[in-house]
């Protein structure tokens, strides 16, 4: 017999541990030195040479960085744009409601939310939906009446991504159901058709056919606004999408799975109900998210038409005669909250894909 080789030395070099390759080392300190530049300017326009919100606004006509003193002006507007300015309590409440109860769903699906159960959930949404519109609308209980035409900001870009997507979901999972299931062939093609078909065009067509197309074929005399028809052509436009993550859940599960049920005495509904779409929805979950994020940032297109989200406010706070140089500042702010928002959304994919890795091992 050979006896056993011992095991080579390791030599412990620090710095290749570190940067590797001198290739990976010159583009690590590049890198490096980018972030570096880009902080300190980001830092230096914020802090160091902004102009204090004290101040008055004469104070930012010659200054290099920010001008804090512009938000606490047209913050308001950026936020409920052309809402009457006494009723601003309505869409500030309407966002928290919204924004609120999203979080609660991120958390709920993360299991950080212990207490609160899948039907708690849905009698909120059930609850709070219509009252974001009854709120908003107005003509109830004293509430002054406000048309769809001057819903703006904040409260349009919430209703437009997260009405759309919490109604569109529970449509594309009945999407992916029947595109699945091969018991009622009619309807499996007309889920393929439609899905397919919403998939292959762009989402500005889609809402152009929303706004433009959608009211032609109502009865006449009925009038809808363009608030609500892009609503709704986002609630069918993301469920094609939501609908091809969950079949991918679905058919990522084994026969077996179909099997057992079967062998239970478990009925088609009950198999679905029961043991596929609760496996399937946990393993569609990361993308799922990836989709909600993309819903969510797609959501300011809806600027071509005419519907002024908190992108469009925005471009409206500078738009006005004297307010042309402060339009960083604008932007600034729908970005910071574009990044905020998104930020929590990935984090919930990050978190969904680690227990999930921690279960598999």
């Amino acid at each position: 017999m050979i006896p056993a080789a011992p095991p080579p030395e390791q030599r412990r070099d620090l710095l290749r541990q570190w940067a590797g390759t001198p290739v990976t080392a010159l583009v690590s300190a590049l890198s490096a030195a980018l972030a570096v530049w880009v902080a300190s300017a980001v830092l230096d326009w914020a802090l160091v040479s902004a102009v204090s919100p004290l101040r008055p606004m004469e104070a930012c006509a010659e200054a290099a960085g920010a001008c804090w003193r512009f938000y606490v002006e047209k913050s308001r507007f950026m936020l409920f744009g052309t809402y009457p300015y006494a009723e601003h309590w309505r869409p500030a409440l309407v966002s928290v409601l919204l924004l609120a109860l999203s979080g609660m769903v991120g958390l709920r699906i993360t299991g950080r939310l212990g207490g609160v159960g899948p039907r708690v959930l849905l009698a909120l949404w059930v609850l709070v939906i219509p009252l974001v519109f009854a709120l908003m609308g107005g003509g109830w209980s004293g509430l002054a009446p406000v048309d769809m035409s001057r819903w703006n900001g904040m409260p349009v870009l919430l209703i437009l991504s997260v009405i759309a997507i919490a109604l569109a979901f529970p449509l594309g999972v009945a999407l992916a159901v029947l595109r699945y299931q091969g018991r009622w062939p009619v309807l499996r093609r007309v889920a393929v058709v439609y899905i397919e078909a919403m998939r292959g065009v762009p989402m500005v067509t889609v809402l152009f056919v929303g706004v433009f197309v959608l009211p032609l074929t109502l009865p006449p005399g009925t009038r809808i606004s363009p608030v609500m028809a892009t609503l709704i052509a986002l609630i069918f436009f993301h469920a094609s999408y939501f609908a091809e993550d969950v079949r991918g859940g679905l058919q990522s599960l084994p026969a077996s799975q179909t099997e057992a049920a079967a062998s239970l005495g478990l009925s088609w509904g009950q198999t679905m109900r029961l043991v596929l779409l609760p496996q399937a929805l946990s393993r569609s979950l990361p993308a799922l998210v990836n989709s909600v994020i993309g819903a969510y940032k797609d959501t300011s297109l809806v600027v071509v038409l005419g519907i002024h989200d908190l992108t469009s406010t925005a471009r409206m706070a500078f738009s006005e005669p004297g307010w042309g140089q402060y339009a960083l500042e604008a932007y600034a702010f729908v970005g910071m909250w574009f990044l905020l928002s998104c930020a929590f959304l990935s984090w919930v994919g990050r978190d969904l894909h680690r227990q999930q890795s921690a279960r598999s091992r």
